[in-house]
């Protein structure tokens, strides 16, 4: 078990991307995020009421996914950029950011 010390962590600064989208552009925004330049990202399945009515994941046609990233500020401007010019025409799409803080911020 290892002890913990007093030492203040490090911290830097992280954006927090979230996309909540339909579940069949799922694997295209994926993609679309790892050439904004983030390094990964996270996928949960999500339901919810909009303006394009209840989504309840009911059948495969009105399931949502919730994707996470974390990553540069400079990521996340291009995959706001992106996903909005590409999909927020033709299906449900919620993106947003926020900047936090975190350990180990370099990483993303």
């Amino acid at each position: 078990m290892s002890e913990v010390t007093d030492a203040a962590m490090p911290i830097g600064p992280i954006h927090y991307v979230v996309l909540i989208c339909e579940e069949a552009i799922e694997s295209l925004v994926g993609k679309d995020i790892i050439a904004a330049g983030a390094k990964g990202y996270t996928v949960a399945e999500v339901r919810g009421r909009g303006n394009r009515g209840v989504r309840d994941a009911q059948w495969m046609l009105s399931s949502n996914v919730r994707i996470e990233v974390l990553c540069s500020e400079a990521a996340a401007l291009r995959i706001l950029q992106i996903v909005e010019t590409k999909y927020s025409q033709n299906y449900g799409l919620v993106a947003f950011t926020h900047a936090v803080q975190g350990p180990r911020a370099e990483k993303y």
